[in-house]
């Protein structure tokens, strides 16, 4: 995954583009555990969806945005809206599971 600051978010965002994003620290375990199943959705990008995170550690503001203090947090964003937001990690499976509610297909 492409490391994004917010305001390439923001672009995206602004532009409609259909984005998976992860929001991770250095240093969490869970966030680095997730990162092989993140890996494959991508590579297998069956939504034709933009995939980025963005370091919490570098961007600490984010967190305040996301509403949360759980890590990792996830977000599907598609046609300018936040379609849905997943917190820590439970697998690959839930986590396709959540992007597929998200983009109810």
């Amino acid at each position: 995954m492409e490391a994004w600051t917010p305001d390439e978010l923001k672009s995206h965002l602004d532009q409609g583009d259909r984005v998976f994003l992860k929001l991770w620290k250095k240093g969490c375990g869970v966030c680095k555990l997730s990162q092989p199943a993140t890996d494959k959705m991508e590579k297998d990008n069956v939504h034709q969806m933009l995939f980025g995170k963005i370091c919490i550690d570098e961007h600490p503001e984010m967190m305040q945005i996301a509403g949360t203090e759980v890590l990792p947090v996830f977000f599907v964003f598609d046609q300018k809206k936040r379609k849905g937001t997943y917190l820590g990690f439970k697998g690959l499976q839930k986590l396709e599971e959540f992007v597929n509610e998200s983009l109810q297909l």
